[in-house]
């Protein structure tokens, strides 16, 4: 591999640092890519349709799962592209040729739903490995670094909302008066021809996304292999040989054995050198040479080729001397009570958790009835039947209710006068067959006795449940001259009712 001909600065680089070289490759790429993309895909796509038939559904989760069939041209594509390579139509053949591995089949299989795919695809594309090969590969190249599964996340994500864009510029661009873009049915109705906008619509979306992807994968391979093969120092070796007085006259044969061998022969020297130092400064003056081998020492170090300096600033906690010195450790008894307290404790909690568990089971097995899961029995009640409305409305009545009234009247209990009747009139439309269940309001009988009795039979029980509702709830009493209309109204209904029963 020619380092020295990548068009992308090879260096140690932070995960996300090298997410973001991936993505800016891809947009550097993007036509091409995406271009050779619908190449590899829409044959395919075609040969599905003809598969799946009428059913765009599934079509269109025929073309995603088949993914890998289309990233790897883009994978080869981009690793020659890094290194100067210009792909024309020409290499299209190749491309699609070294893009189809001879074990594509796990990357259609278990490996399809690997969230770091395209992370882990350069190790079966580009370095050909299979077997326990490729297995040690993918555990020493997988550092536990967690930027490959948010790569693959975050462009599920995009797809979404690339998807979702779409669908509603159809259905806000369409002018009225044209049929417009029905967003349920795009959804939900699969036989409907939104469906099919909507389907199309997703897989345009994941084009898009798809260079963005495999470059981001690729990227994050390429900072792996950097800082496991340290490739910036290998090209500061052939940087530094090449500008080296003697460079021109160097072969061109091998020119990485040749890198390989400079970088040993100026570490032998700087050895070499470093060691016969102390028997150069015993025969010198011992005031100059010093310096000098400072001044050397300084001059090598600043070379790039030697690194450089970073600074980092980190938050620490400010802590007094006294809180730097180590706590006295325990004495070994101390440390085993306390051990067996935290153990009992521990399970302790626990028992206490699986007793709570089961009585909240018991709780929900005894109210099953209560929330409809299943018929409960239902349990004789002994307690005594409360009494009915109408036992309530005879109760305390005397035989002659108008004469009551009066009295109480002129006693000025008009309270107890239009309570007396009230309970009358309940009563007598309990007597005229006005089925009233208990509990009923004062609005509910009153809409029961309408719709059971014609005008004329319900008489002046309207007038009597109003003047009670305004009693009851405004503290409103009507006056004495009111309520001997209304007794004189109530007296005259009740005796054409026993009239008409007689």
């Amino acid at each position: 591999m020619e380092l020295d001909r990548a068009t992308a600065s090879l260096r140690p680089r932070d995960p996300w640092e090298g997410q973001d070289l991936g993505f800016a490759l891809a947009r550097a790429w993007f036509l091409p890519m995406w271009l050779l993309w619908w190449v590899s895909a829409l044959p395919l796509g075609v040969l599905c349709l003809f598969l799946t038939g009428p059913r765009p559904g599934l079509w269109l989760l025929a073309l995603w799962w088949l993914k890998p069939i289309y990233e790897g041209p883009l994978l080869v594509w981009a690793s020659r592209a890094l290194f100067g390579e210009r792909l024309g139509w020409r290499a299209l053949g190749p491309l699609l040729r070294d893009g189809l591995p001879r074990r594509m089949l796990p990357h259609l299989l278990w490996r399809r739903i690997s969230m770091r795919r395209s992370f882990l695809m350069p190790l079966t594309l580009l370095e050909g490995l299979q077997g326990s090969a490729l297995r040690q590969r993918r555990h020493v190249m997988s550092n536990g670094s967690g930027v490959p599964f948010w790569v693959t996340l975050t462009c599920y994500h995009f797809e979404i909302l690339i998807w979702a864009g779409i669908l509603l510029g159809v259905f806000f661009l369409v002018p009225q008066g044209v049929p417009r873009l029905d967003l349920l049915a795009a959804v939900t109705d699969e036989t409907s021809w939104a469906y099919w906008v909507s389907v199309i619509g997703y897989a345009f979306a994941f084009s898009l996304i798809a260079p963005f992807y495999v470059c981001a994968g690729f990227a994050l391979y390429l900072a792996r292999r950097t800082e496991l093969e340290a490739w910036d120092l290998e090209l500061a070796f052939k940087q530094a040989r090449a500008a080296s007085p003697g460079a021109n006259r160097a072969p061109t044969r091998g020119r990485d054995d040749a890198a390989r061998f400079g970088a040993g022969l100026a570490v032998a020297t700087l050895v070499l050198g470093l060691s016969l130092l102390p028997a150069g400064m015993a025969t010198a003056d011992a005031r100059t040479e010093p310096d000098q081998a400072r001044a050397l020492i300084a001059e090598i170090l600043a070379d790039p080729a030697f690194g450089s300096l970073k600074e980092r600033q980190e938050w620490v906690p400010i802590s007094t001397p006294a809180q730097e010195e180590e706590p006295a450790s325990l004495p070994r008894g101390v440390k085993a009570i306390l051990l067996a307290v935290a153990t009992s404790l521990k399970w302790l909690l626990l028992a206490l958790a699986v007793v709570a568990i089961a009585l909240l089971g018991v709780r929900v097995w005894r109210d099953r009835g209560r929330f409809g899961w299943t018929a409960r029995r239902a349990r004789p009640d002994r307690s005594p039947a409360p009494p009915s409305l109408e036992s309530i409305a005879d109760a305390g009545l005397p035989e002659d209710i108008a004469g009551a009234v009066r009295s109480r009247l002129t006693e000025g209990d008009r309270r107890g006068a239009l309570s007396l009747l009230y309970r009358a009139s309940l009563a007598h439309l309990i007597r005229l067959g006005v089925e009233i269940p208990d509990g009923a309001t004062e609005g509910e009988c009153l809409a029961l006795a309408s719709r059971r009795l014609s005008p004329a039979r319900l008489g002046p029980f309207a007038l009597v449940t109003r003047a009670w509702q305004r009693f009851a709830y405004a503290h409103r009493l009507p006056t004495d001259e009111a309520l001997e209309a209304l007794l004189d109204t109530w007296s005259r209904w009740t005796a054409d009712a026993e009239t008409v029963t007689t």
